[in-house]
């Protein structure tokens, strides 16, 4: 194989395996969680079930779009375009993962499981979930937060803020924390260039380097003294 992906092989580890099973396990919860809501839940603002009074709520909806509704009255052609967009997220994220495990650090790899299952599992809903097979259409949404008082409080930005599922949290959490870990790493990269420059001819501060020797002055030897003298 030739070109830039020539040297990227997978290194095949019990960890790399490990965070693996920690990506389908995520996926499986997700899935398991939107089949309990849509099997036990009905939809609609009144069988909304409060767990949080007036702040957070189970709510059965479904979307056709990604995240915050964007895409949302596209109509089939938006809903392939999303479709091909998680495809395209899901093998991109596993792809580097899969080829750059071994030089990844234990904090990308979470956000790697993060962001990996939190792609896959929406790709699911929006790849098979369709009128004709599952009798709805796109993603199962239910986890619906208040951030304006409630719902008798009127609607508008905050009211109600969003409504998600378990896999739209693992790609929230897994943005923010990439997001942190590069400003983290910009601030040590701005650090180590503001770092004075060390000279190579400067004489290094070593303690086991032998110190210079003290010169004494030599002590002229006295002539033998002979007996009666």
């Amino acid at each position: 194989m030739k070109g830039p992906f020539a040297k990227l092989k997978i290194v095949w580890s019990r960890r790399l395996i490990l965070f693996l099973v920690g990506a389908f396990l995520l996926v499986a919860l997700d899935f398991a969680s939107k089949w309990l809501v849509q099997s036990f839940v009905k939809e609609g603002d009144y069988n909304a079930i409060p767990v949080i009074e007036n702040f957070f709520y189970i709510n059965k909806s479904y979307n056709t779009a990604v995240a915050f509704s964007l895409g949302k009255g596209w109509g089939l052609g938006g809903r392939v375009l999303n479709i091909l967009i998680s495809i395209v997220m899901s093998i991109a994220i596993f792809f580097y993962w899969l080829t750059h495990d071994p030089k990844m650090r234990p904090f990308e790899r979470v956000i790697a499981l993060l962001l990996g299952a939190g792609a896959v599992g929406n790709l699911i809903d929006r790849a098979f979930y369709w009128q004709a097979t599952t009798g709805f259409d796109g993603v199962i949404d239910f986890l619906q937060f208040y951030l304006g008082g409630g719902p008798h409080n009127g609607v508008n930005f905050f009211n109600p803020f969003a409504t998600f599922n378990v896999a739209d949290a693992y790609l929230t959490v897994g943005i923010f924390a990439l997001i942190v870990l590069l400003i983290v790493d910009i601030f040590k990269s701005d650090r180590e260039m503001q770092k004075p420059p060390v000279s190579k001819l400067a004489p290094k501060n070593d303690e086991t380097s032998e110190a210079p020797k003290k010169i004494e002055p030599s002590k002229e030897e006295e002539p033998e003294r002979k007996e009666g003298e």
